[in-house]
């Protein structure tokens, strides 16, 4: 059973933190004591959080002013939340956006993270699955040059791979079309393989489709052993969301560096949060991030909100979960 007096002081803390979020302002005892249901003095809430102060979850701005939460406080406030639902109209928003939206992965990613972003007014990210592993829906080759060849593979997830590849030599326009048709029947119906596929050898072949073919299927296994896509929606709200022009430009260069954002949305299934130094983006930066994992056949995904470390968590972690939910289950019909 839980000490009463650690009881309160978790209490007092919740308070200090939600307060905070709501407001942006130092909080005083006297609020904290109105925004909670505990019989004591405000003396006595001076005093605990005078020891939060000294244990790192508070800070005091000024002498007179009120205190603030520190990201040690969010982390664990992150950490003791209970789980919660969307309210009704929410959930029914998500639910009609993805029955009625009807794209290929790419732009529904990119629909998500502007959806994501909506509803929580911050800039959103999506992360797709590797390739690696689909199925091949259909295969196209178009000649856009002399000795270049566009292939365009589809796949079973609605992924449209694009990969320019240069040819052995000048193929007439039934060349181009024997080798869509001799790649097509190769792997059309397969997984998109990170080995390519010879075709070497075949005696029905002219040796100038074979070496084309042998060149395409090179670059569809290049397809295969690409990394994630990454999607990111409501950059312009950035200048709304932070204040200091220093960070916004942080921020900015984290969302344009698909390494860094790759690195900080990596992790297993599942929902995290990530708060101030906790991400590997430098300390000291007034970030904090919220993700989680989607489900397909081709894999997991991630989707997620990167925000200032005063986001309100309750909020943002029930509108990524229910999106990353929808979304799992509109890639795998």
């Amino acid at each position: 059973m839980e000490d009463p007096r650690e009881e309160r002081r978790n209490e007092i803390l919740r308070a200090l933190v939600e307060l905070h979020i709501k407001t942006g302002e130092p909080v005083s005892s006297k609020s904290v004591l109105e925004a909670t249901n505990l019989h004591v003095s405000p003396a006595t809430v001076r005093a605990e959080l005078a020891a939060l102060e000294r244990e790192g979850y508070a800070q005091q701005p000024h002498t007179s002013a009120g205190r603030v939460p520190t990201s040690r406080a969010y982390r664990y406030y992150v950490d003791h939340l209970r789980p919660g639902k969307l309210r009704t109209p929410t959930q029914a928003r998500i639910e009609t956006f993805y029955a009625s939206i009807h794209h290929e992965l790419g732009r529904l990613l990119q629909a998500t993270t502007d959806l994501l972003s909506d509803m929580t007014r911050y800039p959103a990210v999506a992360v797709s699955p590797g390739p690696s592993g689909e199925t091949v829906k259909s295969l196209h080759l178009v000649q856009v040059a002399d000795t270049t060849a566009l292939t365009v593979v589809v796949t079973d997830s609605g992924r449209i791979v694009q990969e320019l590849t240069r040819l052995p030599k000048q193929l007439t326009a039934h060349e181009i079309e024997m080798t869509e048709q001799v790649l097509a029947r190769a792997v059309v119906g397969k997984e998109l393989l990170t080995d390519p596929v010879s075709l070497a050898g075949d005696p029905e072949l002219a040796p100038a489709v074979t070496e084309a073919a042998d060149a395409v299927a090179a670059a569809i296994a290049r397809t295969g052993d690409r990394s994630a896509d990454i999607y990111v929606g409501g950059a312009t709200q950035m200048a709304t969301v932070w204040d200091n022009i220093s960070t916004v430009h942080r921020v900015l260069e984290v969302l344009e560096a698909e390494a860094k954002l790759l690195d900080i949305l990596a992790g297993e299934r599942g929902t995290h949060v990530q708060i101030g130094d906790e991400l590997p983006i430098g300390a000291d930066l007034d970030v904090a991030v919220v993700s989680t994992s989607y489900e397909s056949h081709a894999g997991d995904g991630r989707v997620g909100v990167i925000g200032p470390v005063r986001m309100d968590y309750k909020r943002v972690i029930r509108a990524v979960e229910g999106v990353g939910r929808e979304l799992g289950e509109r890639i795998g019909e």
